[in-house]
């Protein structure tokens, strides 16, 4: 299928697929891909119109050389028959809509069809949704759109109703794992590290290596796991209070770390994530029920819904560190 093809990572039920539908002129007028935000969907919506594009495909094999002419001007965004839209603001505003339609009311330019690509659809304002919502119902036969979101639930219905929904799984934590140990030189434990903070998007596990976000983390996970008392709880607790974005990410570790830790007690030579910690955690096994580490990983979940809501920031924290406290606590 081509190199661009061989760096897009998983999702092969779904190339397969487009280039199928391209192959048997069975490809659905509106496409919406649908999935959590760095799984791949914009990547895969460039590959898919370069492969469609490609000087070297055949209606018979469809190829994406990266390369060639067109390969090149869609990577570049120039090509005359492939519109992207993407907000320029929090909202995608109805002039892009119009602007569009103009556009539409033209032939291609350079070959018999075209594709159009819209990025975070969801932004769309209502004055702009229903726009876009005329257009869907009235397909030209030269166009095909790519609808591109991360939250759905904001679509209208009637849009959604008008495409053929292409989902996107979330990643793997070992497949992000592996991605950035043997593309990005990330050690074993970072890029262990990385999965588990990045929840599913690759996306987010390259954006936290470009950070510092993950090196506070770690500082303040530490510092949790270093608790000896009660007065300590009400201490880091105090410490946290303005980092309530910082909560989604510390949470996701610390219910890692209570996985693992009921894994060694039911198996000290088991295989775990945080293997940095596997002696730590071995030395307070002995302290620890399976019951107690059951109730601090009900704690965390607890919290974790609780910072959903309109929660007071530093009562979230001390419930959950005075929670915490016996199981991490390093006598």
């Amino acid at each position: 299928m081509g190199d661009i093809y061989a760096k897009i990572i998983g999702h092969d039920a779904i190339k397969h697929g487009l280039l199928h539908a391209v192959a048997t002129k069975h490809l659905h007028h509106a496409l919406l891909f649908m999935g959590q935000a760095g799984v791949g969907k914009s990547t895969m919506a460039r590959a898919f119109v370069q492969s469609v594009f490609c000087e070297l495909s055949t209606p018979d094999s469809l190829q994406c050389c990266g390369i060639c002419h067109n390969c090149v001007r869609i990577a570049q965004n120039i090509h005359p028959d492939v519109i992207t839209i993407e907000p320029d603001s929090a909202t995608l505003k109805i002039e892009l809509i119009r602007d569009l339609q103009k556009r539409l009311g033209l032939a291609p330019y350079e070959s018999d069809r075209r594709f159009v690509i819209i990025k975070d659809v969801h932004k769309m304002q209502d004055a702009a949704a229903n726009s876009l919502l005329k257009t869907l119902e009235e397909p030209d036969p030269f166009t095909s759109f790519i609808l591109i979101t991360s939250q759905p639930q904001r679509l209208l219905s009637t849009i959604i109703s008008r495409c053929q929904v292409v989902r996107f799984a979330s990643f793997e934590r070992d497949v992000i794992a592996d991605y950035l140990v043997r593309c990005e030189d990330v050690e074993p434990e970072i890029a262990q590290q990385t999965a588990i903070l990045a929840g599913g998007s690759l996306g987010k596990a390259l954006d936290l290596l470009q950070g510092t976000d993950q090196d506070e983390l770690v500082v303040i996970l530490d510092k949790i796991l270093s608790m000896r008392s009660m007065d300590d709880a009400f201490a880091t607790a105090g410490t946290l209070k303005g980092k309530k974005d910082k909560a989604e990410h510390l949470l996701l570790l610390l219910l890692t770390y209570m996985r693992d830790m009921a894994l060694l007690k039911a198996a000290p030579n088991a295989p775990i994530v945080m293997t940095h910690y596997r002696q730590a955690m071995m030395r307070r096994l002995d302290k620890v029920s399976l019951k107690s580490i059951e109730r601090a990983t009900q704690i965390i979940i607890d919290v974790q819904e609780a910072f959903l809501g309109n929660v007071n920031e530093v009562v979230a924290w001390e419930r959950l560190l005075m929670g915490l406290h016996t199981v991490v606590f390093d006598a």
